[in-house]
């Protein structure tokens, strides 16, 4: 196919990019905001997509207790690997996989996806694959919580063409807006119930 040679070398350097705001996140990050914002209940199934090195997947396993359940999700073989040894015998599956494409996790079964700093890199054509496993996933009223960094000039992050906006979000996803909290100097979370968004 034509273009491909250029799309990997894009891809590439924007997963570098991409990598070195995931790797400081977690220190601009209000975790304590977070779980306010998107309460999390004992019991709950969540899943955090593009997980990285799981800090908030260990923050979601206490939350939830040892009735519930956190999938850890993320396309890089190391992390999962990590991950999977740091977390052995707790309520945190690690899974090697892409959000963007259909997963092992079972129709209907979460409460919660969450995703940091993750969907700004997304293409059209994985946007709509996100989506649709995001539908498959969660249970009628569940959560999708996306965390993303604000749509204007900082010192680190992606380039501003490629960031999302809450309202950028609320055009992209077909579910219900909830709630726009700031999380942290340039980061917000937008909630999503999942109901059908009615037609204006």
């Amino acid at each position: 196919m034509s273009g491909d040679g250029e799309t990997l070398k894009g891809e590439t350097s924007e997963k570098e990019r991409h990598h070195h705001v995931r790797k400081s996140t977690e220190s601009f990050l209000d975790k304590e905001l977070i779980l306010k914002t998107i309460n999390i209940q004992t019991g709950q199934t969540i899943l955090d997509a593009g997980c990285g090195n799981g800090y908030m997947s260990k923050v979601f396993s206490k939350e939830v207790t040892e009735s519930g359940k956190v999938y850890a999700l993320d396309p890089n073989a190391e992390f999962i690997e990590v991950l999977s040894k740091e977390t052995q015998g707790t309520n945190i599956e690690t899974i090697e996989g892409d959000i963007t494409k259909l997963t092992q996790i079972h129709q209907s079964s979460l409460d919660l996806i969450y995703l940091s700093a993750v969907i700004h890199r997304f293409s059209k054509q994985q946007m709509q694959g996100f989506l649709r496993e995001a539908k498959r996933l969660l249970k009628p009223n569940a959560v999708l919580a996306i965390v993303e960094i604000e749509k204007k000039e900082t010192s680190f992050g992606p380039p501003l063409d490629i960031r999302l906006s809450p309202e950028d979000l609320k055009d992209i996803v077909p579910l219900v807006p909830l709630n726009t909290v700031q999380v942290g100097e340039h980061f917000y979370i937008q909630i999503f119930k999942n109901k059908k968004k009615k037609k204006s």
